[in-house]
């Protein structure tokens, strides 16, 4: 039953959210003036109003003062003890004003005496108070004789209605609790404890009970958690059902009309004016569908409105839904295009116990929304499984998830893929994942969920102090792009060195790292990259030094060094000496951004070596197919050695370019 809640897309859950908000804050109002809302009522009794307007005012503006600069509360029971401090404050304004207790009664400031509000008025004690002595005399006077069972047939679809109205609230509170306090239920959890509790409630004579929204928000907001303070919470509402019945008449309207249109309020601006901007138009459109619905209509209304409005998004946004999984495996057999790499690293690389088969690619397609995305992610798990299964028990280390044939992604599917990160760390210890979008404008979805997928999930305690140095650095969550590769590994230079200097290896991250790369080949680069970091750091961080070193020096004879040092990654078994003499044929050119280093289809002529800036490599057929071109690749080998002409156009893509190249006659 608990996956029922999953079809509940969450701009449902969000309208619903903000319909009890408009009903909670029209309740206040109600309580205020004690009488029915209309906009005649409220005009009639507008000194009662001016009263809770007036304390909602003060309470927002202090809320405002209390916040720190990142917009969260000093005072976190700020709110909580205003309430309670409402009470006081009336009374001393009566009596600094002169008014008398009796007229402010009168006037309908505070609420009824139990005498008057249709209680027992007998004066007894706070026991009669709780328990009707006539509570039981039903059984001893009714006659089953003289029910009218037609009229009890009649009544069935009422009861039945009753029956369903009380089973929505857990499946439409308790996610929308969820995504107000941003965490995790388990909806069978959930359904068996209100069962339990309606259970032992029904067998002692009590009233159903389910989980309150507003109060439970008022709650959480006020800093409220564990067990603890939760039986804190019971006790009191115990001792204040016994005792409320008497000190109700001493309570003023505005202390519960102010509480109410508070709380109504914020969970209102929650549903209608927070999520703007988080859903496409036809979810944002059926938030206010809901949230008016279950303003007007109530709760059974509103759910209706929201199964409407899912069915809509559903029809809308797609056409046909496919498994959003379409296929996976492991990187043994994939390269990225930096494949100069130096025979250490390759090494590494081909390593079957640490190298690309410790790299697990899953890739998605077609359109993820809120009716497959729980079935996208157990497919995910189920094949971390089978990986882990399949290599002795032995799980992957780096999981790259790629949406580069995604065509859509709803907000609520959006939210679960931003989850998949802290799933895959603590349950299967996925120490890197990295997402590729597929796109430079990120994935195809309204909600952030790049920025989303930055933010550091909590690290897994470990009792190494080597992890204990690694995580007091700053968390190391980007962007992936040429770029940024340097200032990654320049980043990671300090705790490489610090571990070296106690002679300590490398282990791995404390939290796991979270990358986005627009493609899959930078998606690899950034893997293979992390690979030969977990095993030799050190030679991240020499070719990181290199390439800034490369950047500020305009030393020839650094150039040569280079250059003979790429030949030799290269040819990593041939005598220094013959690579001197290699490096000879070769001739120094330089290019500037934009210059046409050769055109597709024209005569092969040369090989040449890049030493410094990139190139690109298009394909002038294609709709702006390209490869980039690092500093350390060969270029034109192929064509050369084969009589091939050039199969695509290279052009120079940065400021300034240095190769150094073989011309055919020299070959």
């Amino acid at each position: 039953m608990g996956r029922v809640v999953y079809f509940f897309p969450s701009h449902v859950l969000i309208g619903c959210i903000g319909g009890i908000g408009a009903f909670v804050a029209k309740v206040g109002v109600e309580v205020t003036i004690n009488t029915t809302f209309s906009p005649k009522a409220c005009l009639s009794r507008w000194h009662l109003l001016i009263v809770v307007l007036l304390f909602e005012v003060v309470l927002r503006l202090l809320l405002a003062l209390s916040k720190d600069a990142s917009g969260k509360s000093r005072v976190p029971l700020l709110a909580p003890i205003y309430y309670c401090a409402i009470t006081p404050m009336f009374y001393a304004v009566l009596k600094v004003g002169g008014v008398d207790l009796e007229w402010a009664h009168s006037a309908g400031y505070f609420f009824e005496a139990l005498d008057t509000a249709g209680g027992t008025g007998d004066g007894g004690s706070w026991w009669s108070g709780v328990f009707d002595e006539q509570l039981l005399t039903i059984w001893k006077v009714i006659d089953f004789r003289n029910i009218s069972w037609v009229a009890v047939g009649k009544s069935v679809p009422t009861l039945v209605s009753l029956v369903a109205f009380s089973l929505i609230h857990v499946p439409i509170n308790i996610p929308a609790f969820a995504i107000s306090t941003n965490s995790d239920v388990d909806m069978n959890t959930e359904l068996k404890a209100h069962g339990y509790s309606n259970a032992i409630a029904g067998l002692c004579g009590g009233l159903q009970n389910y989980l309150c929204y507003a109060n439970s928000v008022l709650y959480a907001k006020s800093g409220g958690e564990g067990k603890i303070s939760s039986l804190l919470v019971a006790f009191l509402s115990v001792g204040l059902f016994c005792i409320g019945p008497d000190i109700t008449s001493s309570i003023p309207r505005c202390m519960a009309g102010t509480l109410l249109l508070h709380v109504g309020i914020d969970l209102f601006l929650e549903g209608v004016y927070d999520s703007y901007g988080n859903f496409d138009k036809l979810e944002y459109a059926g938030v206010w569908l809901i949230t008016v619905v279950m303003t007007i209509y109530g709760m059974s209304a509103a759910l209706l409105a929201g199964i409407i409005s899912a069915l809509s998004t559903y029809a809308v946004q797609s056409v046909t839904y496919l498994n959003p999984v379409r296929g996976s495996m492991s990187a043994a057999t994939l390269r990225s295009s930096r494949w100069n790499r130096s025979a250490q690293e390759n090494e590494i690389l081909e390593n079957n116990d640490i190298g690309r088969r410790k790299i697990f690619v899953i890739q998605l397609h077609g359109h993820i929304f809120f009716g497959n995305v729980t079935q996208m992610t157990e497919q995910i798990k189920e094949l971390l499984t089978e990986f882990k299964s399949d290599n002795h028990g032995e799980g992957a280390w780096i999981v790259i998830i790629d949406f580069s044939l995604v065509v859509g992604i709803d907000s609520s599917a959006a939210q679960a893929i931003s989850k998949l990160k802290d799933m895959m760390r603590k349950k299967y210890k996925i120490y890197t994942t990295i997402f590729v979008t597929g796109s430079h404008d990120g994935f195809p979805c309204e909600f952030d969920l790049s920025k989303t997928l930055r933010i550091p999930d909590s690290p897994i305690p470990n009792t190494s102090s080597v992890d204990t140095a690694i995580h007091e650095e700053e968390p190391l969550l980007r962007v992936s792009s040429q770029d940024s590769i340097t200032f990654l590994r320049a980043n990671r230079r300090s705790i490489i060195r610090r571990m070296s200097s106690v002679n300590i290896a490398i282990p791995f991250p404390e939290v796991s790292q979270v990358h986005v790369c627009v493609n899959l080949d930078e998606a690899l680069m950034d893997a293979e990259d992390t690979l030969i970091q977990f095993q030799d750091p050190t030679l991240i961080v020499d070719k990181s030094e290199g390439q800034m070193h490369r950047a500020t020096s305009n030393s020839l004879e650094d150039e040569k060094e280079l250059f003979i040092r790429f030949l030799s990654d290269l040819c990593p078994h041939v005598d220094k000496k013959i690579l001197e003499r290699l490096s000879a044929l070769f001739h120094r050119q330089v290019y500037r951004r934009g210059d046409i280093i050769w055109a597709q289809s024209s005569r092969s002529d040369c090989v040449k070596i890049v030493i410094q800036g990139s190139l690109v490599s298009l394909l002038e057929d294609e709709a702006g197919t390209t490869e980039p071109i690092p500093p350390g690749a060969v270029i034109g080998e192929l064509g050369l050695t084969n009589g091939m002409d050039r199969l695509s156009t290279v052009k120079c893509d940065s400021d300034e370019a240095i190769l150094y190249s073989m011309e055919e006659d020299v070959w």
